[in-house]
């Protein structure tokens, strides 16, 4: 587990870093000459190195760090996203919901006759997955009548499904909190630029309030990159998980009408 999280982290960084890559970067703004330069004017203190390093546009991490404190819960739902992203795509692969070689070798043991429910549950027991605990739920009630058999298959499909779901709210919730704390520390950072003006601090200064408004909109971008990625896996695995159930309760069903009459006989 320790390996998955770190790589969880790791990833969720990255995510992170190339979801905020998108954000135009800021230049330098350029301080309007008092006068224009004579052309024997001397050059900046410094030489051109020192005058390209002082236009040099800030780094994406610089970028980051001016967001502000709330771009910190927006690096958590970052992380959140990603680990659980990978955890659903693990536990919904198809060899663990439905694996093919526990219905085949159910199959086999169903066309046995005289039905051996015990070796069927033992079986089932032996291959934990959702779909054998759905068939073991279904073979306990064999004597039962049908209704009865579906009822429990329905009770039991589901549980499953509340399981399948279940880590799949993290990514719906990422994807409503994200772009909400971006909006957040969008507000604050204006709150920030316009504070200043009504001190006077940044009257006639133009640049200077641009730029604290560009940066107030660094959070809203990275709420943003975090929140789309979230929904769409969100949307991806709730139709996965669905097209799972459709074929569990296909498989179970075509369990029952076939087994269900050699049940109730031998219950009898």
């Amino acid at each position: 587990m320790t390996w998955r999280l770190l790589a969880a982290l790791g990833l969720g960084l990255a995510f992170v870093v190339a979801g905020a890559a998108m954000v135009p970067q800021m230049g330098a703004a350029e301080a309007p000459p008092d006068a224009a330069p004579a052309p024997e004017a001397v050059p900046p203190a410094g030489g051109p190195a020192a005058q390209e390093k002082e236009e040099k546009p800030p780094t994406l991490f610089e970028l980051l760090e001016r967001g502000g404190p709330v771009m910190y819960p927006i690096y958590l739902c970052s992380f959140l996203m990603v680990a659980f992203a990978i955890e659903r795509a693990l536990s919904l692969r198809r060899r663990k919901v439905l694996p093919p070689a526990f219905v085949l070798g159910l199959r086999s043991l169903v066309g046995v006759r005289p039905l051996d429910t015990d070796k069927i549950l033992t079986y089932c027991q032996a291959h934990p997955s959702p779909i054998a605990r759905i068939f073991q739920a279904a073979v306990r009630r064999l004597h039962r009548p049908l209704p009865e058999i579906e009822k429990t298959i329905e009770d039991a499909g589901a549980k499953e499904v509340r399981l399948l779901r279940r880590n799949t709210r993290v990514l719906s919730s990422v994807a409503s909190v994200a772009p909400l704390l971006g909006l957040l520390g969008t507000v604050l950072g204006m709150i920030s630029a316009f504070k200043d003006i009504s001190m006077g601090e940044a009257l006639g200064k133009a640049d200077i309030l641009a730029s604290g408004i560009y940066e107030a909109l660094v959070t809203t971008a990275a709420g943003l990159s975090v929140a789309i990625p979230s929904l769409v896996f969100y949307l991806f695995f709730t139709a996965r998980i669905d097209k799972l159930v459709g074929e569990m309760d296909d498989l179970t069903m075509e369990f029952v009408e076939t087994v269900a009459d050699d049940g109730r006989e031998a219950g009898a």
